[in-house]
């Protein structure tokens, strides 16, 4: 996790964003809780953390980094979609609706971001990691696997 958090910390020290990509329930939300803001906050770096996007609120932008957990990506829907095995879509119209409320408020974000991104396996990942340099609602960033 050593390298995780020093790749973090010199991306977001120096005005960048990181998009960190994981599998459910592999342990990202406590690294940010217990490793990478005790961290940050040692290094004078005022953060201010986010559950999720409904969260966000006007205060954000006073923080020196936001993070943003559970947020979501429709870039790779397509891919997502055709390795599903269910009947019902992927992303309910519901759902596709909230992200969009999502990503305008993330639009907003003016501090260095980390954002927390689930995908479920490693191909899902490697395709994030590997392709994507600017998010859904325009954020450049640099995307790193959190490796269990």
């Amino acid at each position: 996790m050593n390298d995780l958090t020093n790749n973090i910390y010199q991306t977001v020290s120096g005005g960048g964003n990181v998009l960190l990509v994981g599998p459910t329930n592999s342990g990202k939300t406590w690294y940010i809780n217990n490793i990478l803001i005790p961290f940050l906050k040692k290094k004078k770096i005022e953060v201010v953390y986010f559950s999720d996007p409904d969260n966000i609120s006007e205060e954000s932008n006073k923080a020196d980094v936001i993070i943003v957990d559970e947020v979501e990506l429709l870039i790779d829907q397509d891919k997502l979609e055709a390795g599903s095995s269910g009947y019902e879509p992927y992303y309910s119209g519901v759902y596709l609706k909230k992200v969009k409320t999502w990503h305008n408020k993330l639009q907003k974000l003016t501090a260095p971001s980390i954002f927390i991104l689930t995908r479920n396996n490693q191909k899902e990942i490697s395709n994030i990691v590997d392709n994507v340099v600017i998010t859904d609602w325009g954020s450049k960033v640099k995307c790193l696997a959190f490796d269990v």
